[in-house]
């Protein structure tokens, strides 16, 4: 069973080999795109190449490019491929017409069985530029077909352009005032750099101040104090300014650099303050603080819960009735009578 199993494997490999040698590749697509200036002037004429991106055994070729005819005129259509895998070899035009007024088609064909392969351009184009200034025209390809020595299609992607008329006078226009822009930008000056760092600087009358700047190019420096010119440094681009003489009190101290060229200038300003000695750190008192004993609290009698009176009806008091006048004397005697007659009868 070991050796069958081992003979059908063995005429199984060569199989599959064969089917790996026969299998079809597929290709890559072929990008086609029209190369043509953004910009161009009233009047100009200006070649535009169909550009082909390594393209495989090409023999033969066909496109339409379209365009508006209200805005460009085709003059002449040339064509060759070079700088591939085989260089100066021209891929000839069998045929070019005008379709209609606005399309023109390119048909490329080499000798049978002989191909190409490689990048550069399929066609030159040559146009005349007829229309008025902000005018533009697509150029578009379509009904492209790319074909190899074996008569197979070779797959490709498409790609157009645009083109649009301005005159030349206008972008030159446009450049100076980019270069006059870059210029202003260079010449304005920028103070970069100061020392002291802060805005307000302190010491005593006694003691030397010094301040200095950098700037980004060279000027003049002025430096002022409360607005009176008291130092110049001409054509430098650090400058320092150093003064023992000033009195008590408040002062601005100001660098000013200014291009000569351009008049443009750029300010920094320090608040100078000078007094008798120089400011020391400030204490800081530690205030001694008592605490206070939590008063107590002192409980609050409880509320007496008072029930509500009940509603009563005041009743009128009977009126007492008059007493009989001797009824006691009356009564005594006739209890003593009653206690002698039993007596009597008794004897």
């Amino acid at each position: 069973m070991s050796i069958a199993w081992a003979g059908t494997a063995i005429l199984f490999v060569p199989i599959v080999i064969l089917l790996f040698a026969v299998a079809p590749v597929i290709a890559q697509p072929v990008e086609v795109r029209v190369n043509a200036p953004e910009y161009v002037g009233e009047g100009d004429t200006f070649v535009v190449t169909i550009d082909v991106d390594n393209v495989t055994d090409l023999n033969s070729a066909q496109f339409d490019l379209s365009f508006d005819s209200s805005v460009l005129k085709v003059i002449d259509v040339k064509s060759d491929i070079k700088d591939g895998k085989i260089d100066d070899v021209e891929v000839p035009i069998f045929m070019c017409d005008d379709i209609d007024a606005n399309t023109v088609g390119v048909r490329i064909m080499m000798p049978i069985g002989v191909g190409v392969s490689g990048s550069g351009y399929l066609a030159k184009v040559e146009f005349e530029v007829n229309g008025k200034e902000g005018e533009k025209s697509e150029l578009t390809l379509s009904n492209g077909k790319f074909y190899n020595i074996s008569a197979e299609k070779i797959p490709a992607n498409w790609h157009g352009a645009e083109v649009i008329i301005r005159f030349d006078d206008e972008e030159e226009a446009e450049e100076e005032e980019e270069e006059v822009g870059k210029e202003v930008t260079i010449r304005s000056p920028n103070i970069t750099a100061w020392k002291p760092d802060e805005a307000v600087v302190s010491h005593a009358i006694d003691e030397s101040k010094t301040f200095n700047i950098t700037v980004n190019q060279i000027v003049d420096i002025s430096w002022q104090i409360n607005g009176t010119k008291v130092q110049t440094n001409e054509s430098v681009t650090e400058a320092v300014f150093t003064n023992t003489s000033a009195f008590i009190g408040t002062w601005n101290v100001s660098a000013i650099a200014t291009n000569k060229t351009t008049g443009l200038s750029d300010v920094h300003t320090w608040i100078w303050s000078i007094a008798l000695t120089a400011p020391g750190p400030t204490p800081t008192l530690a205030l001694r603080v008592t605490p206070t004993p939590e008063a107590k609290r002192t409980p609050m009698p409880q509320e007496k819960k008072i029930a509500p009176k009940e509603k009563t009806t005041s009743v009128p008091a009977a009126t007492p009735k008059p007493a009989i006048i001797g009824f006691e004397a009356i009564f005594a005697i006739a209890v003593m009578l009653a206690i002698a007659c039993i007596l009597l009868k008794r004897r």
